[in-house]
């Protein structure tokens, strides 16, 4: 099983890029193909860009937690500093139609955000 990899970033899609690499390194060393890492990045995208949405002071912060197992990634995007509820009813329809068509699984609940990525050996 592979450890998992933890940062913290400031509650801001101008540091989203960072957490698409860790993303890409991530999923890559579990094997996935380019499409599958890419389909992962833009997960992580959308998880960055909808909890930084409510951030307008610029106060929040971002802790990513990509959890690699067995041809599976997980990514937990956890708000903090700011208050506010965040749910799946908060997703738009676009990121709803992209989250659909490139990950497994995914959900928000307060200021959490969860992606799940699985091989495609590894899917249902």
């Amino acid at each position: 099983m592979a450890d998992n990899v933890e940062l913290e970033i400031p509650l801001s899609t101008r540091f989203a890029s960072t957490v698409r690499a860790v993303a890409a390194a991530v999923s890559a060393d579990l094997g996935f193909s380019v499409d599958e890492i890419d389909d992962l990045r833009l997960a992580v995208n959308e998880a960055v860009s909808l909890l930084a949405d409510v951030d307008d002071a610029g106060a929040g912060r971002l802790r990513i937690v990509f959890e690699p197992s067995d041809g599976v990634v997980t990514v937990r995007c956890v708000r903090s500093g700011i208050e506010g509820r965040l749910g799946v009813d908060d997703i738009d329809v676009i990121a709803r139609r992209i989250l659909d068509a490139v990950v497994d699984d995914y959900s928000v609940t307060d200021g959490t955000f969860v992606v799940t990525k699985r091989l495609a050996a590894h899917a249902g």
